[in-house]
């Protein structure tokens, strides 16, 4: 049996599906098919169900607040997912590309922070300034990293302010952004998680753009800059080396 045949197999339950291309997944394997001739997003993941389901709900929650956000996408029966395998709604658009965008893109995360909880723990997962004194969360563990190396992310997230925790997107890089119009889509909520919001600003291009003062922005920036460090580093060795050169570059607080 082909991949693409094992793959309809299982995804028999939301109907007949047309696979198309395999297109990325370093944690989870992620497809673009065909149901019922309408584009769609296959993803298998290897989260707890609990983690999984969490995410899940996050995202029929900003559907419901107008965000543009992959809606999971039940089986015939009604169910969300099979194990790890979900269906997700399929969103348009491109890449964003200049000032402009940039600016779409800081208002709708700040939306996202404004929404009012409280917010329960995505299970499994701990903050950045938890990562401080302990080693794993979610997808970091930092005993794998140099005890240098470590101790500069660990120092990054000390600098944060404190600030109420809230949800927060995680990985905002263009790559999980679309822009049609002036709508602005948010895709691939794998890394989401109750933590501080400046995780998400400190990935935006500056101050301005991030409503930030120049020194919050900079902390915003370290702590981000660290998190990529951390959270990539078994998966994306030469990219995590690279922004850990970022990291000692934009240097302490």
């Amino acid at each position: 049996m082909t991949a693409n045949a094992d793959l309809q197999r299982r995804l028999e339950p939301w109907g007949e599906v047309e696979v198309e291309d395999e297109v990325s997944g370093l944690r989870n394997r992620v497809w673009t098919i065909r149901l019922r001739g309408e584009r769609r997003i296959a993803r298998q993941n290897t989260r707890s169900a609990a983690a999984l389901d969490w995410e899940l709900d996050l995202l029929e929650t900003l559907h419901n607040h107008d965000f543009t956000v992959p809606l999971p996408i039940s089986t015939r029966s009604g169910e969300r997912r099979i194990g790890g395998l979900v269906m997700f709604s399929f969103i348009e658009g491109r890449e964003p590309e200049g000032r402009g965008d940039a600016e779409r893109v800081a208002a709708e995360l700040r939306r996202l922070h404004a929404l009012r909880g409280p917010w329960a723990q995505r299970p499994g997962f701990r903050r950045a300034q938890e990562l401080v004194a302990t080693d794993i969360g979610g997808d970091v563990d930092m005993s794998l990293l140099p005890p240098e190396d470590a101790e500069l992310c660990r120092d990054a997230w000390r600098a944060l302010p404190e600030r109420k925790e809230i949800v927060i997107h995680g990985d905002p890089s263009p790559t999980n952004i679309r822009i049609d119009g002036d709508r602005v889509g948010l895709l691939d909520w794998d890394e989401a998680r109750v933590d501080s919001p400046l995780l998400d600003l400190g990935a935006l291009p500056d101050s301005e753009v991030a409503g930030l003062t120049e020194e919050e922005f900079q902390r915003a920036r370290r702590a981000s800059v660290a998190w990529e460090v951390a959270v990539c580093w078994q998966l994306e060795d030469e990219y995590a080396r690279r922004r850990l050169r970022e990291l000692r570059d934009l240097g302490g607080q």
